[in-house]
């Protein structure tokens, strides 16, 4: 598909959370501002987001996604049924316990990220 890792990650968080500024995209990879733009631009390129002016603020501009890689389904089927296969075999409670810590443990190292970038820029 031609799409790194970190291309693909932000895909998901942007077909999960839907259009957003190339900031906030940045923050929810992990990514500073040189990386972000770079990976907009070779999004942009491949077909699968599109820069927009915020309906908000038309200062600002949105990174919206506009297409998915093609035989991106098709290449993450075995893995979504083994993880299905996986998740099944847990008790419903055994799935709080799970959902919670990633929820939790998300939020963790969004704030390890954001402590990060903002000791790299103060």
């Amino acid at each position: 598909m031609d799409l790194g890792a970190t291309d693909l990650y932000a895909l998901n968080v942007l077909e999960l959370c839907g259009p957003m500024t190339p900031g906030e995209l940045g923050a929810r990879t992990g990514l500073t501002t040189g990386p972000t733009t770079r990976l907009v631009d070779r999004l942009e390129t491949a077909g699968y987001v599109r820069r927009a002016p915020s309906p908000d603020d038309r200062r600002k501009v949105i990174v919206e996604p506009v297409g998915k890689p093609a035989g991106l389904d098709e290449a993450m089927t075995p893995a979504r049924r083994r993880i299905g296969e996986l998740l099944s075999s847990y008790t419903p409670e055994q799935l709080e316990v799970l959902f919670d810590y990633f929820a939790r443990a998300t939020d963790a190292y969004q704030a390890a990220a954001d402590q990060l970038r903002h000791h790299e820029t103060g």
